[in-house]
């Protein structure tokens, strides 16, 4: 079928196909989804099982232990990590890739892990909890809010944070609504020492009457005329007044109230197990998740419209602050990219317009829009959204879209400027050039295959430029066979269009070549006669760029450009989160007063709600606290975080500060993690003692640490079994009692509404202060005597312990962790502590891996690694299919190492790191070389055939080629300028621009001289007058 006739001569269904692009183009544009970054999955669960009264080392070995081995009979497991810390045990459960390729996958894996859980729990010793599988571990609250209320109570926050979730959970595409940092109301009732002494078994008699006191109790029913009525009892407890009014026997036989034995009072859960603040101001924070796939800046608008709506009904004095609305960064990161897009666009069509002429430009740049739109209509059927990987890469493949187009342009003009008719031309050369076209344009796809194709995180989070690239570079070769050709015949109306389009106003000549030509004509010749020279030329600057590897610095992915300051404060385990959020404070005040900063977030506690997909979640810690500092420009960072760093190493010496950034993309944690696994706990803290000696030694190091954290003491009541036996105290009866003095015994609920306040007993507040007093707690037998504890016990000691012990895959591991100083790279930091670190000797059964930022990128490129055999060797293939032979693919590929003589150069000279985009940015290039350089071996192997001496062949090929190459090299070089300045994509920026650069100038001359010496062409194979 002739193509390009059948374009020309049906305009109708031309035109219809230009309106129903355009049409696609714009629908989607307006319909998609959009987001900041895309929605790679944390394939994570985590199992939390409480085991009171165990110590770490127990809470491991009986609980955390039979619950890992139950989680490794599944196949899609791929890793276990517990922590056992007293009386709880937290496992974090990673499901392998291939296992879970979409989220339907993993709904269907996390009802397995549960009743994998479930049958476990048998082996859980007595005492142990219920285990809970909290599987919501990555879900997202892109749209951030806190609420203050200056004169509210927590409680009043609390109860009208509840009542917004209601209004919010309404809101059409929002999904979840969670509340955190809300401080729970307790009922406390506190009997001093002196009246359970006094009071005997009848404290027990109370503790039961509480917890019956407020239960809900069914009288059954009775017929009543026919009808069948409920009967409910009244009498249950309806204030706190009520509570403290409870008629109570005492020891005596008497009936009191029970104010006048306890004193009853309503407050909050202490210790508190998370606080957060907003500029000083104690604060609820609500999170709210968008449904899955909806379009988050759609979202956020209706809920700026309800909010709006509700603001009336919110009580005067409460302030709902917005402290990151996904929906507003998306449209703003959309709205950027899309300016960079039209950029790029007016880049190349205006390159094209100089050196192809405004014709053949617009008929380039006319078929350009209509890819771009085609690509985003099929984008929006085949649910990719649009985000910055998507985006970024209609931005890299805006360059090699116009490559095919301009073949065929290319092609027509020369065959009109001989005077030949337009339809005939177009016929011809897309006859011609379909194929080789093709299969340049199936390498240019393959070279980005093992990005969609490769397994992991990364290769998710990135796979989405796979795709984008393929759509489109597909759409750029069916419209450049089919649009390229009907455009042409009707912009070039006239023979003299034809022929003066693209050289002034006389027909371009063959035999009349400019100044230019003739210089690079001489150049390809005198390269070919001293071919050798050449070749030896090429090698050695592909060697030397190999030893210039040296130089670069590598890295994993850049830092963020959300004006953001992260603080993670440690205090030394065991601290209280009463001095943990009096440091806090203290540094949120400070950093309150900088320069630039609007507003602080501080968390204590633990980490809160996920609302970046990046943000790294902190376990439950009482001496943990983060502040969340919100910039007005993210350009402050540079300067401000070792600013803050030094202010806290300054002023905080007992505690360690990390001050960081937020990265682009999967990561997270400490940058340099050394990981020693073992089987013993105390050759590990060893192992990890040295490694982290290591890091201080160096001087580049911060936030030196291990995730075992220090030791801490633990006072130990020596129970005897023979004065417990004789006094009817057991040792539960010991525990209870030491429990109830000082944390609290919860023996009953109040009801309010909706809520079930615990009703908690405890010593009063003198008693619990210290353990001076421990040895007179009193314990009640069961005959009901009052007992002091040192009638039941042989002492009390203070002893050292582990505060958290952690394994992975049922082994004993610890993590030496550090992270570079501000204005040092990872990359740097790593390399001069690994040979030390490496040269610890380890005892037989133990081993070091690498962990951190070096163990998250060895694993992205693995992954990665895994597919490019496949993406290069379809490549091959395709060469090999496209030439039926084996010489030809042999010229072609000889090119590709020469890439990395410009993408060394760039790297160095403009100072970015190796990462991750630029290990993309290399196979793309590879992709970008091979297309142009089967363009020139096919128009070698066409003036070969058709006759021409092989010598000239050689030249003129390389002549004739010359436009078409350079001009589709650099639209992408030029198109992908923008990308300079994306933080993201510089560095695949960086090797696109140096690398192409570079490496096309080379292929137009090595081409042709590899060919010559594979080929076996003599310098004297040329025309008589020329070798004359």
């Amino acid at each position: 079928m002739d193509i390009a006739a059948y374009s020309i001569r049906n305009r109708l269904v031309m035109w219809l196909v230009i309106i129903l692009s355009l049409y696609a183009g714009w629908f989607a544009y307006g319909n998609m989804p959009r987001f900041e970054d895309p929605e790679f999955t944390i394939r994570t669960a985590q199992v939390f099982t409480p085991y009171p009264g165990g110590t770490p080392e127990q809470v491991a070995r009986e609980v955390s232990a039979p619950l890992e081995e139950a989680l490794q009979d599944m196949a899609e497991v791929d890793e276990i990590r517990s922590v056992s810390s007293a009386g709880f045990s937290e496992i974090s459960v990673d499901i392998k890739f291939s296992a879970s390729p979409s989220k339907s996958d993993l709904q269907i894996i996390w009802t397995k892990l549960r009743n994998k859980v479930r049958d476990a729990a048998a082996d859980l010793p007595p005492g142990a909890g219920s285990s809970q599988v909290f599987d919501e571990f990555g879900d997202v609250f892109g749209i951030y809010y806190v609420l203050t209320g200056e004169g509210f109570t927590m409680a009043e926050l609390r109860n009208y944070a509840k009542t917004l979730r209601q209004d919010l959970l309404a809101v059409d595409g929002v999904g979840k609504v969670n509340i955190a940092a809300d401080q729970r109301e307790v009922i406390y009732v506190e009997i001093a020492r002196q009246n359970a002494a006094a009071l005997g078994t009848t404290v027990n008699a109370i503790f039961q009457q509480l917890s019956t006191q407020n239960t809900v109790v069914s009288g059954g029913t009775a017929k009543v005329d026919g009808q069948r009525l409920a009967i409910t009892p009244t009498g249950d407890i309806d204030s706190v007044e009520a509570i403290s009014n409870l008629l109570v026997s005492s020891g005596n036989g008497r009936t009191v109230q029970l104010r006048d034995i306890a004193q009853v009072s309503r407050g909050y859960r202490d210790p508190p197990e998370f606080l957060a603040y907003y500029d000083g101001k104690p604060a609820i924070v609500l999170g709210v998740a968008a449904v899955a796939g909806s379009n988050v800046v759609a979202v956020e608008e209706r809920l700026s419209a309800k909010l709006a709506e509700i603001e009336s009904e919110r009580p005067a004095g409460i302030v709902l602050h917005t402290f990151y609305n996904q929906g507003e960064i998306v449209d703003a990161s959309v709205t950027n990219f899309v300016v960079n897009v039209l950029i790029a666009l007016a880049i190349v069509i205006g390159t094209l317009f100089i050196f192809m002429g405004w014709k053949s430009g617009l008929v380039i740049g006319i078929g350009l829009l209509l890819t771009i739109a085609a690509t985003l209509g099929t984008m929006y059927f085949a649910n990719v959204p649009m985000h910055r990987i998507s985006l970024g890469a209609l931005i890299i493949a805006l360059g090699m879209l116009v490559d095919n187009a301009i073949v065929v342009t290319d092609g027509i003009l020369t065959g009109c400027q001989r005077g030949r008719k337009l339809i005939d031309v177009a016929s011809d050369v897309v006859n011609r050039s379909i194929w080789p076209l093709l299969g340049g344009t199936l390498v240019g796809i393959l070279a980005f295959a093992p990005i969609g194709l490769a397994p992991g995180d990364t290769a998710e989070f990135t796979g989405d430029l796979f795709r984008v690239i393929l759509i489109s570079l597909m759409f750029s070769w069916i419209f450049a066979i089919t649009l390229t050709p009907f455009l042409c015949s009707i912009l070039f109306k006239s023979v003299e269009d034809q022929c003066t389009e693209g050289s002034g106003a006389m027909p371009v000549e063959a035999d009349s070549p400019s100044k230019s030509m003739s210089a690079f004509k001489r150049t390809v010749a005198l390269a070919i006669e001293r071919r050798f020279v050449t070749i030896g030329g090429a090698a050695a600057m592909f060697f030397v760029s190999l030893a210039g590897l040296s130089l670069v610095t590598p890295g994993f992915f850049p830092a963020s450009t959300t004006p953001q300051l992260v603080v993670d404060y440690w205090l030394p385990e065991g601290t209280a989160i009463e001095q943990t959020d009096k440091d806090i404070k203290r540094l949120e005040a400070h950093l309150a007063t900088l320069e630039g900063v609007e507003h602080v977030h501080s968390i204590v506690g633990r980490g809160t709600l996920r609302y970046m997909l990046v943000y790294q979640f902190e376990s439950p810690n009482p001496a943990y606290g983060q502040l969340l500092v919100k910039l007005d420009d993210y350009t402050r960072l540079d300067a401000m975080i070792p600013e803050v760093q030094a202010y806290i190493d300054t002023n905080f010496p007992q505690a360690q500060g990390k001050v960081w950034r937020f990265i682009l993309g999967p990561g997270g944690g400490s940058k340099i993690e050394a990981t020693f696994t073992g089987p013993d706990p105390e050759v590990l803290r060893r192992l990890a003692r040295e490694a982290q000696e290591i890091y201080r030694e160096d001087g580049g190091a911060i936030a030196i640490k291990d995730n075992w954290r220090q030791p801490v003491p633990a006072i130990q009541p020596i129970y005897s079994e023979s004065k417990g036996r004789r006094a009817g105290v057991s040792r539960a009866d010991l525990g209870a009692a030491l429990a109830r003095n000082y944390s609290g015994q919860q023996v009953g609920v109040y009801r309010e509404n909706d809520d079930l306040i615990p009703i908690v007993s405890r010593a009063p507040e003198n008693e619990r202060l210290d353990v001076d007093g421990l040895r007179t707690i009193q314990v009640i037998s069961p005959t009901g005597a009052a007992v002091p504890i040192e009638q039941v016990t042989d002492g009390i000691e203070t002893i050292w312990r582990d505060s958290r012990l952690r394994r992975t895959d049922n082994v004993w591991s610890i993590k030496a962790q550090a992270d570079p100083a501000p204005g040092i790279l990872s990359g740097e930091l790593q390399a001069r502590v690994q040979p030390a670190v490496e040269a610890i000797p380890l005892p037989p059964g133990y081993s070091l891996k690498w962990d951190g930022e070096l163990g998250n990128s060895a694993e992205a490129n693995g992954n990665l690694m895994s597919a490019i055999p496949f993406g290069f060797g379809a490549m091959v293939l395709v060469v090999i299919f496209l030439f039926n032979a084996l010489r030809q693919p042999l010229v072609i590929w000889s090119v590709v190492p020469l890439s990395l003589v410009g993408v060394v150069f760039g790297l160095v000279v403009m100072g970015v790191p190796f990462e991750f985009m630029a290990i993309l940015g290399v196979l793309s290039l590879a992709g970008l070389l091979i297309k142009n350089a089967i363009v020139l071996v096919d128009q070698i192997d066409l003036e070969i055939g058709e006759g021409k001496p092989r010598f000239d062949a050689l030249v003129d090929s390389a002549a004739s080629r010359l436009r078409p190459v350079l001009l589709g090299s650099g639209t992408t070089v030029l198109g992908v300028l923008p990308l300079f300045f994306d933080a993201f994509f510089q560095s695949m920026a960086v090797v696109l621009v140096f690398g192409l650069s570079f490496a096309t100038a080379l292929t137009l001359v090595v081409v042709p001289v590899v060919y010559a010496a594979v080929f076996g062409i003599g310098n004297d194979e040329r025309a008589k007058e020329q070798s004359a």
